[in-house]
């Protein structure tokens, strides 16, 4: 949160690329592990290698809908909607997790609830007797298991897994992330589907936990267009304090926390952020609209100029999120290799899928 985003044209810097692919060589490249299995399902790596792009990810299941919203489909981050956005043809779908009281993983995505209640101070089943319709990770592993099992070793069933950054309001004193890196290892690779899985947060230091407790599972580090403003600029945007903030786990970057809401890292530029992802071993960099698109009106060619540094260092990139078709070309227009987007539709737009 150090710099605005007029910075953008620093990725066409040679010095600063080559101080990327520096760093990349210095952490030992990407780790490529995987757990043996089944040979007969399709699994994260074969989504990462796939040569088409981009392919649709099921956001939240089918979307990010609530009955207010879109009273005729699924809440978001529900079984039903994952269920349903497998049925319809996704083949690979995110969901946010949160942590219990009972060190549960509860399918939701804020960590606290309309009345500020903390999920992190109700056990799963207090949280489920407010809120019925929250699974558990493992539920949602489940589902996704099956349509696995049901693609053999066509693509399918794949399962993204957002570790969500706490909020300054649940987590006042910067505890929480371990437990939470622990419980997810633990869920999944008690259910057998650490080939099948990536994490997925915009927080650097949940990725390097998840990287020390299981290097096997790909990463991904999204960007919000927020961490590349300066504090000024993010207040009078959010209309929220900002407070910088001495992180337990800084990695070298500014943090910051915005308000009670929001506790994240910023960048000087989006190179700085892709040193970041070279440090904390990150398979793939995923930018938001606000970044790509106000990236591209300041600056035409900037948004695919960053997918392309991130091929160059062998990272895939993915954006987020595609709501409507104007949405999931302009994002394709960049060159980016998946879409979090609303299904059907981007199953409707993405490429055909070649078979194994």
């Amino acid at each position: 949160m150090q710099a605005s985003l007029t910075h953008l044209n620093m990725l066409s810097s040679p010095i600063r690329l080559a101080i990327v692919v520096l760093s990349l060589s210095l952490c030992g490249g990407f780790a490529a592990a995987q757990e043996p299995g089944n040979p007969l399902h399709s699994t994260a790596e074969d989504f990462l290698r796939l040569n088409v792009r981009p392919i649709a990810i099921g956001h939240h299941g089918v979307g990010p809908y609530t009955p207010a919203t879109n009273p005729g489909l699924p809440i978001e981050n529900t079984m039903d909607s994952v269920r349903q956005a497998y049925t319809l043809g996704a083949r690979v779908v995110e969901v946010d997790v949160q942590l219990t009281q009972d060190g549960k993983l509860a399918v939701f995505h804020d960590d606290y609830l309309a009345d500020f209640t903390c999920i992190h101070s109700l056990t799963l089943d207090q949280l489920q007797e407010r809120l019925p319709y929250v699974p558990e990770l493992r539920q949602v592993i489940n589902v996704a298991r099956e349509f696995n099992n049901r693609a053999s070793d066509d693509l399918g069933g794949i399962l993204i897994v957002e570790l969500k950054a706490f909020s300054p309001h649940c987590d006042p004193a910067d505890e929480f992330e371990q437990p939470l890196v622990s419980a997810a290892v633990n869920e999944v690779k008690q259910a057998k589907f650490a080939d099948r899985v990536i994490f997925d947060s915009f927080s650097p230091a949940l990725l390097y936990l998840a990287s020390q407790a299981a290097p096997e599972i790909p990463r991904e580090l999204d960007l919000d267009g927020l961490q590349l403003l300066t504090p000024a600029q993010i207040q009078a945007v959010t209309k929220l304090p900002v407070t910088i903030i001495d992180k337990k786990i800084s990695l070298g970057l500014t943090w910051a926390e915005i308000g009670p809401v929001f506790r994240l890292p910023g960048y000087a530029s989006p190179v700085q952020f892709l040193i970041t992802g070279v440090v904390t071993g990150v398979r793939v960099v995923g930018g938001e609209m606000d970044f790509f698109g106000a990236a591209e009106q300041q600056q035409p060619g900037s948004g695919a100029e960053f997918v392309g540094a991130a091929h160059s260092l062998g990272m895939r990139a993915f954006a987020d999120p595609a709501n409507t078709p104007a949405d999931w070309n302009f994002f394709a227009s960049l060159g980016v290799d998946a879409i979090y987007s609303t299904i059907p539709m981007g199953v409707q737009l993405q490429p055909a899928i070649p078979a194994p």
